[in-house]
């Protein structure tokens, strides 16, 4: 019994090295210039790219957003609360400060969305208003 499983077992490096040999062999024969195209002018149309501007606008103004919301809800917080050193703005703010609660930190998130979104509606109408009309 220990000779036939010692043969398999010397057999099973030598059917992988020729498997892998196999395998790099069909990858060489199946060599193809993968490199991508550039799209075509009309390839897609204006308004998927509109909608591509939209989106890539919004979710880059959104980390400025962010902190826009975060600073303006900290001032507004630290005079509701007679300018209290624990409701500090930020950059003042004790280490023992007054945390966020979960509706605060929601409300600040979707004001940032909203902002962001609104970010990407004034670039698209910009950019509306500085085309040709006849371009439309």
């Amino acid at each position: 019994m220990r000779g036939v499983a010692g043969a398999t077992l010397r057999r099973i490096p030598r059917a992988c090295i020729l498997c892998a040999l196999l395998m790099f062999a069909a990858s060489l024969s199946c060599a193809e210039d993968r490199t991508p195209k550039p799209y075509a002018p009309g390839e897609f149309p204006a308004w998927m790219q509109d909608l591509w501007r939209a989106e890539v606008i919004a979710v880059g103004s959104f980390p400025f957003a962010l902190f826009a919301a975060f600073e303006v809800y900290d001032t507004w917080r630290y005079f509701a609360n007679d300018m209290s050193p624990v409701y500090a703005p930020w950059p003042l703010r004790p280490a023992n400060g007054a945390p966020y609660s979960q509706q605060e930190n929601t409300w600040i998130v979707v004001s940032a969305a909203t902002i962001s979104l609104l970010v990407s509606g004034v670039d698209f109408l910009l950019g509306r208003l500085d085309e040709p009309s006849a371009a439309r």
